[in-house]
């Protein structure tokens, strides 16, 4: 097997925190470009790269790329962003972002460019108007009819999701909307299932199958879902992944959601974000380790194809927590047996990542409003400085 080095950069925890274990399960030595001190001493990380200022992490990245890496992964939407933003040239940004041309740069953290290409490939997704200003909005409304949710073009975890019922919530919209142009949907009633999935060169290299079950507020993250055998799966399910990989150019991890109506049963899909998400390692729980799947590809050109071999020692289907997603006295009264799927084990580091989190959610929503800019500023500097040191010390 060929010596396998992979670079993950990026700056969002939790959708990082598992990747660098699940990698090194797959035969890979990890560096990490970040600016969180958590990964400073993680096992599974051969060399940490802190970088102070998120904006200097697209060029970090790049200069880091000079060694002979087989993966780059890119963590979160916000690193995403400043890589397509950067004064990289276009060459040296599809180097660094995981898919093969230029011409996937389009759907990179952008729901228009997503959905556009999703119609060009023939994938189900939900019918959509693009909108530029307040007169297009409305008149998209209008062509699509209620219920229709309205999403802001880069934007991601919920948030710059609006949806409409009636012309009432319309006009409430367009007092607050902001940013454009925005995509609208016809709202399909019915299951969310997350489909995310590992390609490479544009082929579907291992997936995992699961129902949302709750979330975090109305269209926030997903914090219990039921995860299901691939075996149990239709071949038509494999297909359309596979379709999907070459409509992106997908080469990484990719954050996959889609609707399955109500209606007529079929998948729309409705997300393809091009980095892992928090749930990236949870189907190891059901027998199914992704490393593996990546490890065959990597060692032998394996890919995925149906039937999927079933594991007779898991059950068909589990119900799953996100140890961070769900309420700090479910946590603490160990609900869901949510202690026994933190990664790594790492408990201290977890909850007092936790806690850390929750002073802020609590200074922003009570401290904020009260404060002058000036001493927030300040305040949020302290905080900044305060919280890379516990991290580094518990590390």
């Amino acid at each position: 097997m060929q010596n396998l080095q992979a670079l993950l950069v990026g700056e969002n925890v939790e959708l990082m925190i598992a990747v660098p274990t699940l990698l090194s399960r797959a035969g890979f030595v990890v560096d990490v470009i970040t600016n969180s001190y958590i990964f400073k001493k993680h096992p599974a990380i051969r060399d940490f790269v802190f970088v102070a200022n998120p904006d200097d992490i697209a060029r970090v990245a790049f200069e880091k790329n000079s060694n002979d890496y087989s993966l780059i992964v890119i963590g979160d939407d916000n690193t995403l962003k400043k890589i397509l933003n950067s004064d990289l040239s276009v060459e040296k940004k599809v180097e660094l972002l995981p898919i093969q041309t230029i011409k996937n740069l389009d759907h990179i953290y952008s729901k228009i460019g997503l959905s556009k290409v999703l119609q060009e490939f023939g994938i189900n997704t939900p019918e959509f108007r693009i909108a530029k200003n307040k007169s297009e909005l409305k008149k998209s409304v209008e062509s699509l009819g209620y219920p229709v949710l309205v999403k802001v073009d880069s934007s991601g975890g919920g948030f710059g999701v609006f949806e409409c019922s009636s012309n009432d919530d319309v006009e409430v919209l367009l007092n607050k909307l902001q940013a454009y142009p925005v995509l609208l949907q016809k709202k399909i009633q019915g299951v969310e299932l997350d489909l995310s999935g590992f390609y490479q060169n544009g082929k579907l290299i291992h997936f995992s199958y699961s129902k949302i079950e709750k979330v975090s507020g109305k269209f926030g993250a997903s914090a219990l879902r039921t995860y299901v055998q691939l075996t149990h799966l239709q071949k038509d399910i494999f297909n359309e992944l596979d379709l999907l990989g070459k409509a992106l150019g997908a080469n990484g991890f990719v954050n996959i959601a889609c609707i399955q109506s109500n209606h007529d049963q079929k998948r729309y899909f409705i997300e393809a974000d091009m980095r892992p998400n928090a749930w990236v390692d949870f189907s190891k729980y059901l027998g199914d380790d992704p490393a593996v799947q990546i490890n065959n590809f990597f060692s032998n050109g394996n890919t995925l194809r149906h039937p999927y071999p079933i594991n007779p020692a898991y059950p068909d289907n589990i119900l799953l927590p996100y140890f961070s997603r769900i309420k700090l006295w479910e946590l603490a009264i160990n609900r869901y047996c949510v202690w026994r799927y933190i990664p790594n084990n790492d408990h201290l580091i977890i909850v007092s990542y936790l806690i850390i989190r929750k002073i802020k959610t609590i200074a922003i929503k009570e401290f904020k409003p009260l404060m002058p800019e000036k001493y927030w500023i300040r305040l949020k500097c302290a905080y900044q400085k305060s919280r890379n040191s516990i991290l580094n010390v518990l590390t």
